[in-house]
């Protein structure tokens, strides 16, 4: 039997799963960020929407490590998968669920599992499948950025105390994050410098810490980014002051 692909770490967070699926293309409400490897290629097209948001633009970390053809491939095959096990049965959540916590079982134990560095919850089922993972699950901690807030806002009260959802600011539907403040309490807000950070009263998260937590948090802008673009002007700055610019190896948590 076929299974999902994890991973166990980069070069920014170590000790925990990570479970991705294609930048971009399993995005349904990506905005500012909306950026895509080509499957067979791997070239980069930059697909920025900046409908329903007012954020500033910047190229998605993620789909820049699919420019690996291995990192593409794992990624593609849990997507090609999870769209092929979805219609195997009348309920689609139980569906997915049951291949995800099968392929969970095979992984090293963590107390961690970050889904989707890669990649966002693209159907409603898909999300509740998610969630019941995780409530059978109760040792371990889920953990999601996202901007599909209807999804979220839809599925509220089903939401696992094991599963912390990260309202990902820059998306289509960011309307929805100052509409119901009760619901989306942790905000993930990137920015080009930790003074923008600073000013807006946001703590600068680097190890996904903050996605425990219950506040509002800031991230910055690192990776490549496309020429000529104002973030990447803003991570030239910060090279020549010497600051950050990037996750590697000495980032490990």
């Amino acid at each position: 039997m076929k299974l999902l692909k994890f991973s166990t770490g980069n070069g920014k967070l170590k000790n925990r799963l990570i479970f991705n699926i294609p930048a971009g293309y399993a995005c349904p409400h990506a905005g500012v960020c909306k950026t895509m490897a080509d499957r067979a290629t791997g070239k980069i097209m930059d697909l920025p929407q900046f409908t329903g948001t007012q954020a500033d633009e910047y190229r998605c970390f993620a789909a820049m490590a699919e420019t690996r053809p291995t990192v593409r491939e794992a990624h593609w095959h849990n997507w090609d998968l999870l769209r092929e096990v979805m219609h195997t049965g009348s309920d689609q959540a139980m569906s997915l669920s049951s291949l995800i916590d099968l392929s969970l079982m095979v992984q090293p134990e963590k107390d961690l599992v970050r889904v989707h560095e890669a990649g966002d919850f693209w159907t409603e089922q898909y999300m509740r499948a998610w969630f019941m993972v995780a409530a059978s699950r109760p040792h371990q901690k889920f953990y999601a950025y996202t901007k599909s807030l209807g999804m979220w806002l839809n599925l509220k009260d089903i939401i696992p105390p094991n599963f912390y959802l990260t309202a990902s600011q820059g998306g289509t539907l960011d309307y929805l994050i100052p509409k119901y403040p009760e619901v989306f309490q942790r905000v993930a807000y990137v920015v080009y410098t930790e003074e923008e950070a600073q000013e807006r009263g946001l703590s600068v998260d680097h190890d996904d810490s903050h996605c425990l937590g219950d506040k509002p948090f800031a991230l910055l802008v690192h990776g490549s980014q496309r020429a000529g673009s104002a973030a990447m002007k803003a991570l030239t700055q910060r090279k020549k002051e010497g600051k950050f610019v990037g996750y590697g190896k000495s980032n490990h948590k």
